[in-house]
């Protein structure tokens, strides 16, 4: 679940004190694939919800170990950048978050921002996709999550620790952000709804996402995604679907080159009917779980 979202909101969240969650799984279990063609291969794994410990993982190490490069979805920058290109585009002074939702939703927005120690006048500013960030992010906080746990900013310090070259989904941050901007209406307010679900599902929601995934279980995500597909089916297929499919081209792009590399995306697009590994596979390059 450490799906584009994250990070994106980090100058504008609020989040209150987070409790520690119990994290007893096995994270050295997570999944892990391989493509291959003679001798190049690149490594696709998965991050989830964001872990209140340290990630690490002696087989994706391994993996990354063996890597020339690193690729990953969202680009690193600064709060100097991410600040006024996230606010150029996530407030429309002439239609609040309130024009956007029935009366119902808004309840239910509110009641869900107070959950994770937010307001709804915070929110009101907001177009749905930024509220929805806002939700998300302290979602995290207040669920336990430490973003600077994961996978990808322990990987990216890795990578630069390394003088390893790394590539992203999205050529900037900016790119990054469109890519909710241009959410069309009804999928703004579908992933705003998202957020809202999960706030209700409380932390054992979060806690059972993380730890599944971190023990090799990929049914829990599973079910998540396929929860999406059929609630909110606009959004899925912006968010998901779309992107899932541009994936094959760069994993062909590596092993033509002959290098060895290591993918890392959201877990989200690791399972369901419409997944990288899918899209791999129907495009001739067999994802094999190692």
């Amino acid at each position: 679940m450490a799906w584009t979202r994250r990070g994106l909101l980090a100058a504008v969240a609020i989040g209150g004190a987070a409790p520690r969650l119990a994290w007893a799984a096995d994270q050295d279990s997570e999944p892990l694939w391989e493509v291959r063609d003679g001798r190049a291969r690149v490594f696709v794994c998965g991050e989830g919800a964001s872990p209140p410990t340290a990630w690490r993982s002696a087989r994706i190490q391994s993996a990354f170990d063996q890597s020339a490069i690193l690729w990953k979805e969202t680009p690193d920058a600064s709060a100097a950048v991410k600040t006024p290109a996230f606010l150029a585009v996530a407030i429309d002074k002439a239609r609040p978050l309130s024009t956007w939702l029935s009366e119902a939703q808004r309840a239910r927005v509110a009641a869900a921002a107070e959950t994770v120690g937010m307001t709804y006048g915070f929110l009101e500013p907001f177009r749905p996709w930024a509220a929805g960030q806002g939700l998300y992010s302290s979602m995290a906080r207040r669920f336990g999550g430490v973003t600077a746990n994961g996978p990808e900013p322990v990987l990216t310090r890795m990578a630069q620790a390394a003088g390893k070259p790394i590539q992203t989904e999205f050529a900037d941050y900016k790119a990054a952000i469109d890519l909710f901007a241009d959410f069309p209406a009804l999928a703004q307010v579908q992933y705003l709804s998202m957020a809202v679900d999960w706030i209700d599902e409380g932390a054992d929601m979060w806690r059972r996402r993380a730890t599944a995934w971190s023990a090799g279980d990929l049914g829990v995500e599973t079910g998540e995604v396929d929860r999406m597909r059929r609630t909110y089916p606009e959004l899925y297929q912006d968010y998901v679907v779309v992107r899932n499919r541009r994936w094959p081209g760069r994993i062909r792009a590596i092993l033509d080159e002959g290098q060895t590399g290591l993918v890392l995306v959201g877990c989200d697009h690791l399972v369901g009917p419409d997944s990288v590994l899918v899209q791999l596979n129907a495009a001739g390059m067999r994802a094999r779980r190692v």
